[in-house]
């Protein structure tokens, strides 16, 4: 683990300067009264609402993130029947101002008129619970009333996405550079298949969910999605995955709790290479302050098919997998760790050396830097332990894996997404067949319907 630990340590140690290097230096200094500003606020507080829509569209280019623009801006956008480019307004003040009450208010005002009434909900008691003036408790308790109404009321509602991503890989098979490998009954010279192969790749995808309210504090949620990578220069290794899941969620005191089933279905090069069914339960907190909670439980079976090669049934695998995640938001910052463990069994007894014990550990910060642009990075080891002995090998496999990653997302408009990532992943083992490095980088773009 000596090894590890110094890989840890150096990448931490890069990840840190990285965000330390996008902290704010500048100290905003007083500034005169901006005549734009001023006959902004002058039109919202005469309730001209559709003038002072229009002059924001004006001035949007030069003060969009100009926190006084944009709650003008989102007040008006908000008055004149435009909710979405309202939250967008509102959300870019909130990151600022976390524990700013009005601004809560407004976004949850918005959020309301927009139906997102779970996200409405969860702002309107955070103001309540700050205990504000009566007046305000009085409309706040008036809008909670509403979304029980309108919840009661609701039909399900769909939403959906597509995004699509181009880079290189440089080892698109998780596979060793060496040429030969060194076994107990001789040296074995590999195909090319068979080590690592660079190349670029074009990825495609979408998915969809369907939310049906039962109840004020209950759902039952469906969710679909497909991706397909496809390779430019070696289609062997292309891969396409089909998932679907469907779950009951509630809430029970502050938690949301839910319990349901994940099935999906993977091709490779076009056939069928693995299919998989879990049963999974979740629970997820925001205790306030800036602090989320959760923790998840799946059982999956995994089952290989045999359609191109007889024996790949012996990797199939029933696997316990638990994790928690723990995030907390400070200022500008959001940190997060989460930590995981699993155990598999192997259903075949010739298959041993297939099912593992596993655990592992991650970090990821993502910082506001300027609003609609959030950098981010992510540490993360793994560690595996497989059971049986690996065959011709004769010990037991065990891996030891390094990855961290660093980013960039913008928020180009309440819509769209534009991602660049570059991700190095180094696997230790102690058979060196199983023993590789890669790097992966590209940028992409999402769509949300």
């Amino acid at each position: 683990m000596s090894g590890m630990k110094r890989k840890f340590t150096t990448f931490l140690a890069i990840s840190l300067l990285f965000a330390y290097l996008l902290v704010p230096q500048i100290l905003q200094a007083a500034a005169a009264p901006d005549p734009a500003l001023e006959n902004l606020n002058l039109l919202v507080s005469q309730n001209r609402f559709a003038d002072a829509y229009e002059a924001s569209l004006l001035l949007l280019d030069e003060y969009e993130g100009d926190p006084e623009f944009d709650f003008l801006y989102g007040i008006a956008a908000l008055e004149t029947g435009r909710p979405s480019e309202a939250v967008f307004a509102f959300e870019r003040i909130a990151v600022l101002f976390p524990e700013q009450q009005r601004v809560k208010l407004e976004l949850a005002r918005a959020f309301y008129q927009a139906n997102n009434l779970a996200a409405a909900r969860q702002l309107f008691n955070e103001v309540l619970a700050s205990n504000p003036g009566e007046n305000v408790q009085s409309n706040i308790r008036a809008f909670l009333e509403a979304i029980d109404e309108r919840e009661s009321q609701l039909d399900g509602s769909f939403s959906w996405y597509v995004n699509t991503n181009v880079g290189n890989d440089s080892n698109i098979n998780s596979a060793t550079e060496l040429g030969v490998i060194s076994t107990p009954i001789g040296d074995v010279e590999l195909s090319a298949n068979g080590q690592s192969i660079d190349d670029n790749f074009m990825d495609i995808g979408g998915g969809g969910a369907y939310i049906k309210p039962l109840s004020k504090t209950s759902s039952i949620n469906v969710y679909g999605t497909y991706s397909r990578q496809n390779n430019f220069g070696n289609d062997e290794f292309d891969i396409d995955v089909l998932a679907t899941d469907i779950n009951y969620s509630h809430i029970l005191n502050s938690m949301r709790l839910s319990y349901g089933g994940r099935a999906q279905k993977v091709d490779l090069n076009g056939d069928s290479f693995q299919n998989s069914a879990s049963r999974l339960a979740s629970m997820q907190r925001s205790p306030g302050n800036g602090w989320t909670q959760a923790l998840t439980g799946a059982y999956t079976a995994v089952r290989y098919s045999t359609s191109a090669n007889a024996n790949a049934d012996l990797r199939d695998v029933n696997q316990l997998l638990l994790s928690g995640v723990l995030g907390k938001s400070i200022g500008n910052f959001f940190h997060s760790v989460s930590v995981y463990f699993g155990d598999e069994q192997s259903q075949k007894t010739l298959g041993d050396n297939n099912a593992q014990q596993f655990y592992g550990i991650a970090f990821s910060e993502q910082f506001q830097l300027v609003p609609g642009h959030m950098p981010y990075f992510r540490i993360s080891l793994h560690k595996s332990d497989y059971k049986g002995e690996a065959p011709i090998f004769n010990i037991k496999r065990e891996d030891e894996t390094f990855s961290t990653s660093l980013g960039w997302i913008w928020n180009a408009s309440p819509n769209i997404n534009v991602t660049t990532d570059i991700t190095y992943t180094e696997n230790d083992s102690n058979i060196d067949l199983f023993a590789y490095d890669r790097v992966k980088y590209q940028t992409g773009l999402r769509y949300q319907f």
